[in-house]
């Protein structure tokens, strides 16, 4: 464990969260517009369902893992030119899918151009983390930036779906604008963001100077290196619960617009564009009010009341036939899952400290590429073999509510040792 002493005030840190905002919004598509994707690229090519849907496994699998070289990365290094490099790969990678002639070629394109997404995201939750060393204003950052990447394909839903279905080969022209745009925007913003130097601390923080700066502003005490880290039961319960809630909702994600297609759900492709759009929405902006809460009731108790409400609206689609209320349970699940993208770094950060928030964060992060493999490919395959996605639906609400349950077990590390030993104190001096 390290010491740290602040000094050199940095003023703007809000506007370094509106960068990575933005950033963020850019590279959502890779994850949230993919159900638009699917069903044109396999009928254009006459792929079945799974083996296209194994291209959102591999997105996940890569930027998930990559986020552990992103994170280290980010510890120690300034973000310019890695995030130009990241916002250059990202494009590419769309780019590439729209030229994609063959099932290996679109696994590559878009598993490369998933490097990108991997790295910025890293950063900008990485960039919450060491801009707001605060307890109290973790979560609310966090949530602010993370609502970029859960919201921000709302924007572009409507758009990209539009091109998609102007002609049968409308998904290239979709991928090879969204990629230009990605391209533009994430390396100008790049050119802007920053991280606080070794040793600074907004001005905001550091000119508080009362007896509880030490708690508000909780780092030095506890910061613990990855394979420390890697020691905590802690750690690998919670890695647990991340990818257990990540595999129920990417579920969702990687197929809504084919669920709304089916006889169990009868609705329509339309419906289904729709539910996609209007439950990004709940998506991004509970991961800011999610913060903003847990901030004060605690990340345990917020995990658990978000995720077991997510389970509950996951098994109500299982047996609507309704597109209306699809459309309300997908905005309810949804935006139940999104504040999981908040509060697990703000949780890493309140249990292992900031100074190595990026890869102790990244490290958390694989569980996403672990339940990337059941949202992608297994859930598709589970489909095609039953020819409904009920089973899909039922397995996903256990896994977030297992999830929900799995977060009131979960405590900081040495919380119980540190009541004792004050407790110990208290004795003592009486």
């Amino acid at each position: 464990m390290t010491t740290a002493t602040f000094s050199k005030p940095v003023p703007n840190r809000w506007f370094q969260a509106i960068l990575a905002l933005i950033v963020m919004l850019f590279i959502s598509p890779y994850e949230y517009t993919f159900a638009l994707f699917e069903s044109p690229i396999a009928k254009a090519h006459h792929w079945s369902l799974p083996s296209v849907a194994l291209t959102f496994t591999i997105y996940v699998l890569v930027a998930s893992f990559f986020m552990i070289p992103s994170g280290f990365w980010s510890d120690r290094w300034q973000p310019r030119w890695f995030t130009t490099v990241a916002g250059a790969v990202t494009g590419l990678g769309w780019i590439l899918s729209a030229r994609a002639a063959t099932l290996p070629e679109l696994y590559l394109a878009y598993g490369l151009g998933s490097l990108g997404p991997g790295y910025i995201y890293a950063n900008s939750v990485n960039n919450a983390l060491k801009w707001f060393p605060e307890a109290r204003r973790r979560g609310t950052a966090v949530g602010l930036i993370d609502m970029g990447f859960g919201a921000g394909s709302a924007l572009f839903i409507p758009f990209l779906a539009g091109i998609i279905k102007s002609s049968p080969l409308g998904y290239e022209r979709a991928f090879t604008e969204m990629g230009i745009a990605m391209i533009v925007v994430i390396v100008v913003v790049g050119q802007f963001l920053r991280y606080p130097e070794r040793g600074q601390l907004p001005q905001d923080v550091s000119s508080i100077n009362t007896p509880q700066k030490s708690q508000r502003v909780a780092n030095a005490a506890q910061d613990m290196a990855p394979q420390q880290v890697l020691a905590t039961w802690q750690f690998w319960l919670a890695w647990i619960g991340m990818a257990l809630i990540t595999a129920s909702g990417l579920m969702i994600t990687a197929h809504i617009v084919d669920i709304a297609k089916t006889d169990v759900l009868v609705a329509g492709a339309a419906t289904g564009v729709l539910a996609a759009t209007l439950s990004r929405i709940p998506n991004g902006v509970m991961r800011w009010v999610s913060g903003f809460v847990s901030d004060y009731i605690g990340r345990e108790l917020s995990m658990f009341l978000a995720f077991v409400i997510c389970g509950i609206a996951l098994f109500l689609m299982a047996t609507v036939h309704n597109g209306t209320a699809f459309i309300v349970l997908a905005m309810v699940a949804m935006g139940m899952w999104g504040p999981l993208f908040t509060l697990f770094p703000a949780l890493v950060s309140d249990y292992f400290g900031r100074q190595h928030s990026g890869i102790n964060y990244g490290m958390m992060y694989t569980a996403k590429g672990i339940g990337g493999v059941f949202a992608g490919i297994i859930a598709a395959a589970l489909f095609v073999s039953t020819h409904s996605w009920g089973t899909d639906f039922h397995l996903a609400a256990l896994f977030a509510i297992v999830s929900g349950l799995i977060a009131l077990v979960l405590r900081r590390p040495g919380a119980k040792a540190a009541v004792t030993r004050h407790k110990g104190e208290q004795s003592t001096a009486s």
